[in-house]
């Protein structure tokens, strides 16, 4: 499974609509309104690892 198909298995994904997040290990682990800054925590919570960073679309969401 991908982080696209991640995304497709969140439940609360509507909460994160207009923000940027950031995933490691298939794991939401920021979330925020700046993208940069969503990085930088998460990568002081995961320091080894690179975080798939997106923002999610504020006027539709549509993941196929």
């Amino acid at each position: 499974m991908d982080y696209l198909d991640y995304l497709m298995t969140i439940p609360n994904l509507q909460d994160y609509v207009g923000k940027w997040i950031a995933l490691v290990d298939k794991e939401i682990v920021a979330s925020g309104d700046n993208g940069k800054t969503v990085f930088e925590q998460a990568k002081s919570k995961h320091p080894k690892k690179v975080p798939f960073i997106m923002k999610l679309p504020a006027e539709t969401v549509m993941l196929l």
